[in-house]
């Protein structure tokens, strides 16, 4: 399984690869790399989890053909947070980075 395959399987939630790529391209982890436990528990491979996670919670089309409920989102920001904190980087707020203004005709 390569780290790509790895990082979808991980998250469980339907994305592209381009998507998952990203995340994974943005952390320099290579995506067609074979995945092991070295690579599971590395530094950049678990901030692209956290980043792929916090991607998730703040799209603003959910409609990919899953569904996240208030308290999905709560455990997928704690698992994001927990590694953001252990690696020192900012954490997500309670209402992810930026909230989308919903318009109701």
């Amino acid at each position: 399984m390569t780290t790509l395959q790895a990082l979808k399987a991980r998250v469980n939630y339907p994305l592209t690869d381009i998507q998952a790529q990203e995340k994974l391209d943005g952390r320099g982890v290579n995506p067609s790399e074979e995945f092991s436990v070295s690579v599971a528990e590395s530094r950049e491979f678990q901030l692209a989890y956290a980043d792929t996670l916090r991607f998730i919670i703040t799209m603003v089309n959910l409609s990919q053909g899953g569904s996240i409920t208030a308290q999905n989102m709560a455990g997928i920001r704690g698992t994001a947070n927990a590694i953001y904190k252990k690696y020192g980087e900012e954490q997500i707020g309670e209402m992810g980075d930026s909230q989308p203004t919903v318009y109701i005709m």
